[in-house]
């Protein structure tokens, strides 16, 4: 707003200014809100390409006796640090990000995550161009575990991912990029803003 100059009598606390006292005043315009300085949250669309409602997670000891019946291929995750260390980062994540797909990758991540259970093997149910479209950086894939997706947003420079805690079940889910970094820029939170661990693919490789 323009600088108003008040020249002459000027009322001040009830008693009377010189007539030759110049005062000025400055009016700020008030201050932005914080909604416009902020990147605006763009609604990120996505696809429930495979899920389960019933699905429960096997007891850790249960994994162990699976991945020891394939020991050849995982070691012995009860002695080896580094794989055991895999499985213990693996069981203390309910949340995955992929951004690259690899010979049989994904379903040693399918293992890994305890979705063995599942009769089939669903980590292939999502259709088959998607992966190419991963590699090229189009898309990225999320596994949600125990928890049910309710909105993605793209935020500034990251995703915003809602989620609502279930006691079984889980999502295949798909997603167009907004921006092409080797791991995906994932936030995760509840309704009532908890953050989720996220296990990016970038932190799963050997």
């Amino acid at each position: 707003m323009k600088l108003l100059k008040l020249v002459g009598t000027f009322l001040l606390t009830g008693a009377f200014v010189s007539a030759q006292t110049i005062t000025s005043i400055t009016f700020l315009q008030p201050a932005a809100s914080q909604s416009t300085n902020r990147s605006k949250a763009i609604e990120v669309p996505f696809k429930v390409c495979y899920s389960s409602e019933i699905w429960v997670r096997p007891t850790k000891a249960e994994q162990i006796k699976f991945l020891m019946s394939r020991k050849a291929r995982y070691g012995d995750v009860t002695k080896e640090p580094k794989r055991y260390y895999d499985l213990e980062r693996w069981w203390s994540h309910n949340i995955f990000s992929f951004t690259m797909f690899g010979g049989s990758a994904f379903a040693d991540y399918h293992y890994l995550a305890g979705l063995w259970t599942l009769k089939g093997n669903p980590v292939w149910q999502c259709d088959e161009s998607s992966r190419h479209k991963i590699n090229t950086k189009e898309i990225a894939e999320v596994w949600v575990l125990l928890y049910k997706a309710i909105s993605i947003k793209w935020v500034g420079n990251h995703y915003l991912m809602v989620v609502k805690p279930t006691k079984k079940g889980f999502q295949y889910i798909e997603l167009p990029r907004q921006e092409h970094q080797d791991s995906l820029p994932l936030k995760v939170i509840t309704e009532d803003g908890s953050d989720i661990k996220v296990l990016p693919f970038s932190d799963t490789r050997s």
